[in-house]
């Protein structure tokens, strides 16, 4: 009986939200990097899954049922874009300059790098969308042809490593102005970068959320042209 209820999907949305939820208050508490619930949570659901000896294929009927919600929450990203548009107005040459050399340095850095260490064509069109939020990411990866447990993982990384050193690398490029903080820290690590550009200060926060936004459409837009041009 517990085995057939460890295969229920409704046990794998809540062992995900669950595990979530506790390590994120652990994260909030201690701000260790290690804590931070894309490392953590995600450890532990495994470690959770290898020892119930539940495959990960089981475990995804449950999953799917979270992916799903990206739908939502991709269009749910309006609105800090929405809330941000007098400073985006008044800001946006800088802007518009920033988030696009940003998000063509992102893609062309990445796969560039990646192709000089050998990786093959399905990790370079698996990788290319990196620095946009989950949801964008998986929708680029579609159109390249791409491998979306790649792109995953490689989104979750560098939001992990934007929300790690995004400020200090800021700080160490003498970068002061709070917009071009926020702008910067969205446009390269999206939601991970995000939260700590909140615990910075609310201006950097709403135009990292706004970054996010339009470092999305702007890959979005461009990705497939560049990524064929270099591979």
């Amino acid at each position: 009986m517990l085995n057939s209820l460890l295969r229920e999907p409704l046990f794998q949305i809540t062992l995900t939200l669950v595990v979530y939820i506790l390590v994120n208050r652990l994260y909030g508490r201690f701000r260790f990097f290690l804590f931070n619930p894309l490392i953590l949570a995600t450890a532990i659901v495994m470690y959770i899954l290898w020892f119930a000896g539940i495959d990960y294929a089981v475990y995804a009927k449950g999953g799917d049922m979270i992916t799903f919600l990206l739908g939502p929450a991709t269009v749910a990203l309006g609105v800090p874009l929405y809330k941000q548009l007098p400073n985006i107005r008044a800001n946006l040459k800088s802007i518009s300059v920033g988030v696009v050399t940003g998000s063509i340095t992102a893609i062309v850095s990445t796969v560039f790098i990646a192709k000089a260490l050998g990786a093959g064509k399905e990790t370079l069109l698996s990788i290319a969308a990196k620095s946009t939020t989950m949801p964008i990411a998986l929708g680029i990866t579609g159109i390249l042809g791409g491998n979306d447990k790649i792109i995953v993982m490689a989104v979750a990384v560098t939001g992990i490593f934007g929300g790690a050193i995004g400020a200090e690398v800021m700080k160490l490029a003498g970068i002061k102005s709070r917009i071009a903080v926020g702008i910067g820290i969205g446009t390269a690590s999206h939601a991970g970068g995000t939260s700590r550009a909140v615990r910075i200060g609310e201006t950097e926060g709403s135009m990292s959320g706004a970054a996010i936004v339009l470092t999305g459409l702007v890959t979005a837009l461009l990705a497939p042209y560049i990524v064929k041009w270099l591979i």
